[in-house]
């Protein structure tokens, strides 16, 4: 592989020559690499904005490697970082063939490593995970059916940002999670970070094998993802098991695209007993598969053993995720597309009858795209990419790692308006950040 294929075309009587986007690929990807080591070191000096936890002490266990350079930068100072990094990887992507394989390749990989080597960002959903682990194997407590202020005297508990809930991850994630409840809670959080970022430069090894097997840029593919600035600061910086749910939802992409209809339903199935979403995939590889039969039974198979780990060690109470679940979608983020729809039309914010309107819509585009898929023999991973998005507009409730949910079927389809809503919903949600984080609305 040696040159990347144009991942946005330019339009015709605007191409620019081969210097000049050679130019303006090589500056973009230096300034990706610079902005991200900024964000990334930038978290680690002291109390940060980057690091929620750090509110509650700065220790090294927490802090990490880039401790020792101690710089840290405002939540107004991100966000125009941010927003330059993003800029640089559009300049990646207008590049196109004229960057070599081996320098966006080598992007991808240091910026992984810069992310995976910073404090946990953004978020505290990875104390979570030390957390329910501990539940249940510390505290011999099952997290499905009690919430971690049962245990306020845990050492993660202080860092905790959901005190109130029980487990909302799904049965496969808990128990393999399970033996970091054996270790500190440094060894736990540093572990769930490594094995992130690992899982991230799998999915977009992935994401290239897949576009190379359909006769697409490999490396564009690979950019696409691996120097999307949400997913580097929200996702891996932040170790959001999305990432694995995403790898899971890839693999089984690339299985189905080896003829191998039943494990790529199979690893999907597994991907939803981390977080449920990426089950939206499995109607589109059923309506794609050379063998239903096989397709069929990957996902029975799988559902069963899914379903046998979850009774054999939480007695059933895992089932309680669904309640959980449904508890978290009456959420409501100010900045989530029904959100802002509601307030335009008058509103005080997300009624029942829009929540209900939005999901309706929802279901509707989704059911839409599996008749285009099953009628027309509309390409099944560009449907999947769009019902993803659909999940995410139509949610009350809006994260950042949400906005990953589409990338990787967005880099392997040849789908450009795909490609351009994907990078639109995550710019959506970067934009959204200036009034919570420069003005400290919200």
């Amino acid at each position: 592989m040696s040159s990347i294929a144009p991942a946005i075309p330019a339009r015709p009587g605007f191409a620019l020559g081969e210097p000049v986007r050679r130019a303006i690929g090589v500056a973009g990807l230096a300034g990706t690499l610079v902005l991200g080591t900024v964000i990334a070191v930038g978290g680690a000096g002291g109390r940060s904005f980057e690091v929620p936890a750090s509110a509650k002490g700065q220790p090294g266990w927490i802090m990490g490697p880039f401790k020792a350079l101690g710089f840290t930068i405002t939540g107004s100072q991100f966000w125009l970082a941010l927003v330059a990094m993003c800029v640089c990887y559009a300049a990646v992507l207008v590049a196109g063939d004229a960057l070599q394989a081996r320098w966006v390749i080598g992007g991808v990989v240091l910026m992984h490593l810069l992310f995976t080597l910073a404090p946990p960002l953004l978020s505290k959903d990875i104390f979570s995970y030390i957390e329910y682990a501990r539940l249940g194997v510390v505290h011999d407590v099952n997290p499905y059916a009690h919430v971690v202020k049962a245990v306020r005297g845990d050492e993660v508990y202080r860092y905790l940002g959901w005190r109130s809930v029980a487990s909302a991850y799904g049965p496969l994630f808990t128990v393999a999670s399970y033996p970091l409840a054996q270790v500190s809670a440094g060894v736990g959080l540093w572990t769930i970070k490594v094995v992130t970022g690992a899982a991230s430069l799998g999915c977009v090894a992935l994401v290239a094998d897949s576009a190379r097997r359909l006769g697409r840029s490999p490396v564009a593919a690979a950019a696409f993802l691996g120097l999307n600035p949400v997913l580097l600061a929200y996702g891996v910086g932040g170790a959001h098991n999305d990432i694995l749910m995403m790898l899971l939802g890839v693999a089984g992409v690339a299985l189905m695209l080896r003829a191998r209809d039943g494990l790529g339903t199979a690893a999907v199935v597994a991907g939803g007993a981390i977080k449920a979403s990426i089950a939206v995939m499995l109607p589109f590889m059923f309506l794609a598969a050379r063998d239903r039969v096989r397709a069929v039974v990957g996902i029975v198979v799988s559902g069963a053993a899914m379903l046998a780990i979850a009774v054999a060690a939480f007695d059933g109470q895992a089932l309680g995720v669904f309640r959980v679940l449904k508890q978290q979608q009456r959420l409501v983020s100010g900045d989530a597309i029904p959100t802002q729809i509601a307030t335009a039309l008058g509103f005080d914010g997300v009624t029942s009858d829009i929540r209900l309107v939005a999901r309706l819509i929802a279901l509707g585009a989704i059911a839409w795209l599996l008749w285009l898929v099953w009628r027309r023999g509309y390409d099944w991973i560009a449907a999947t990419g769009w019902a993803l998005i659909a999940a995410v507009v139509g949610s009350s409730w809006l994260l950042g790692w949400y906005v990953l949910w589409p990338l990787p079927f967005a880099a392997i389809a040849n789908d450009r308006r795909l490609k351009v809503a994907s990078l639109a919903l995550a710019a959506y949600f970067v934009a959204n950040r200036w009034p919570i984080l420069v003005l400290g609305q919200g």
